[in-house]
């Protein structure tokens, strides 16, 4: 009997130890799945973030360019990449309203933007006999390249004298080069013209020597080559709202100087409009995205000019 009961201890001790064994087992095993199972999800997790990082960027891509391409929309359609939705929206800056950055804010109807330019007598168009013609745009010379710009500043008005104008004279830039005044020198000027209704306005221009009107980059009067003063007046096409006039000046002969331009109607307004500006609405640009899948979500924040010239980002918390 005692042999017996041992030999059931026996078993007993035995099928305990297997199982508990089996159970070790098992443990081992459930545990090695769930962390399988939780690598698997993180590293489907990583790989979903990476991909919405890159889908996000993508969504951004598309928004620039279509502000680029219709700064007055800014209604984005979602898209969809693979298992990640994208959604875009246009973020307004804060205070609330889009405007001009603000180093282009200027006081309306304050005048020119104007950009002054010094020659020498050695440039190869200058002090030139006999007289040379005219020519069909000042952007045909090298006249107007920032290596000959002095300064900028604005002008209240375009009415200067018509034989005796040497702004140069008495300036920290002046070189007469031996004669009687600082000859050789050119201006462009820059504005916003704002018309009430689409119109002809008249205009008086006069120059010596060379002088040119351009109305959003297209040449509207031309009174260019080397001459004495010489006066245009007619009419100018402009639009109902906001037009670029652009003026431009050149003297280059050592006998007298002038200019003078003017719109014949006091109601159009003339705000400085510094090329640089280019009129850009600042918070145009301003692009959240964000880019989720079932796993992972990303959001980004573009700040960018409308020429997408100059672009900041960050990441932001979903």
């Amino acid at each position: 009997m005692k042999t017996k009961i041992f030999s059931s201890q026996t078993g007993a001790a035995a099928l305990i130890a297997s199982m508990i064994v089996a159970a070790g087992l098992l443990s081992i095993v459930l545990s090695t799945t769930i962390m399988a199972l939780n690598n698997k999800n993180s590293l489907e997790s990583f790989t979903q973030a990476i991909n919405n990082f890159y889908n996000a960027e993508i969504g951004i891509q598309e928004t620039l360019m279509q502000v680029k391409n219709d700064p007055n929309n800014l209604i984005f359609e979602n898209l969809t990449i693979g298992s990640s939705k994208i959604a875009s929206q246009f973020v307004e800056l804060e205070g609330g309203v889009c405007g001009p950055p603000p180093e282009c804010q200027f006081v309306p109807d304050s005048g020119w933007w104007g950009e002054y330019f010094n020659w020498s007598v050695d440039h190869d168009d200058m002090q030139i006999d006999p007289y040379p013609g005219p020519t069909p745009t000042p952007t045909e010379h090298d006249w107007f390249d920032d290596v000959y710009k002095t300064h900028e500043q604005i002008d209240s008005n375009l009415i200067f004298h018509l034989t005796q104008w040497f702004p140069y004279d008495g300036t920290q830039w002046e070189d007469k080069e031996g004669f009687n005044h600082d000859y050789f020198f050119g201006n462009h000027w820059r504005a916003q013209v704002t018309a009430p209704i689409d119109a002809n306005y008249g205009y008086n221009l006069a120059s010596d020597d060379d002088s040119w009107v351009l109305v959003d980059g297209v040449v509207v009067v031309n009174n260019s080559g080397t001459h004495a003063s010489f006066t245009k007046t007619g009419t100018i096409f402009l639009s109902a709202g906001t037009n670029i006039v652009d003026v431009y000046f050149s003297e280059r002969h050592t006998t007298d100087s002038g200019f003078r331009f003017s719109f014949d109607n006091p109601i159009l307004v003339i705000t400085p409009s510094p090329e640089a500006c280019n009129q850009d609405l600042e918070c145009n640009s301003n692009i959240e995205t964000n880019a989720s899948s079932t796993k992972s979500s990303r959001k980004i924040h573009y700040t960018c000019n409308n020429d997408m010239s100059n672009c900041f980002w960050g990441e932001l918390v979903p």
